[in-house]
């Protein structure tokens, strides 16, 4: 499963993910897509509902989001470097799997299957260590709905829109990511 957050349309950020994802695929994969700038995703309330039973009390498409992200064995989140962190779509969608959260480690409940990996892609126009705010979210994350953080793309110095279709190793490097959590999998 990929998850885009950049709110730009075929940017950097898509391409690379489209690019994993590809690699996911023809490695033998069933791969999904999910690009958070077409869903409506409300804040977390922080009204703690989901400790009684592991639910979000919000009726949006996250309702939808939550099935995905117990069923995917692989989990890509890609964003772009917005002041040092993720997007605020990623971190939205981050910040409503409080009640995957809450299913963990209030009511004792696995999340998902056993064996689940996943990696972060990230671009922006800055220099690295403009990524570990990003990472040290994503990697909470994954830790929260047990997933095993594997491995990360970290892009710097690539703003304009497109301009990641100049650096062909990058590319190559998204599709064997891809590749490679698939094949771990077996």
């Amino acid at each position: 499963m990929g998850v885009a957050g950049s709110p730009r349309c075929h940017g950097n950020t898509d391409i690379l993910i489209e690019r994993a994802l590809k690699g996911a695929y023809e490695g033998g994969a069933d791969v999904e897509l999910v690009r958070l700038r077409d869903l409506s995703i409300e804040h977390c309330q922080g009204c703690n509902c989901c400790f009684d039973a592991g639910e979000c009390r919000i009726d949006d498409d996250m309702s939808h989001l939550y099935q995905s992200l117990d069923e995917a064995d692989v989990i890509i989140l890609a964003s772009p470097v917005y002041f040092s962190g993720l997007s605020s779509l990623m971190k939205q969608m981050i910040d409503r799997c409080q009640c995957l959260w809450a299913r963990k480690e209030v009511l004792g409940a696995r999340i998902g299957g056993l064996g689940r990996t996943g990696a972060l892609i990230s671009v922006g126009g800055q220099n690295p260590p403009a990524f570990n705010n990003s990472i040290s979210v994503v990697k909470s994350y994954f830790n929260s709905i047990d997933v095993e953080y594997r491995a990360e793309m970290l892009v710097p110095a690539v703003d304009e829109k497109g301009e990641i279709m100049n650096h062909p190793a990058i590319l190559t490097k998204a599709y064997d990511m891809g590749v490679s959590l698939v094949t771990e999998l077996r």
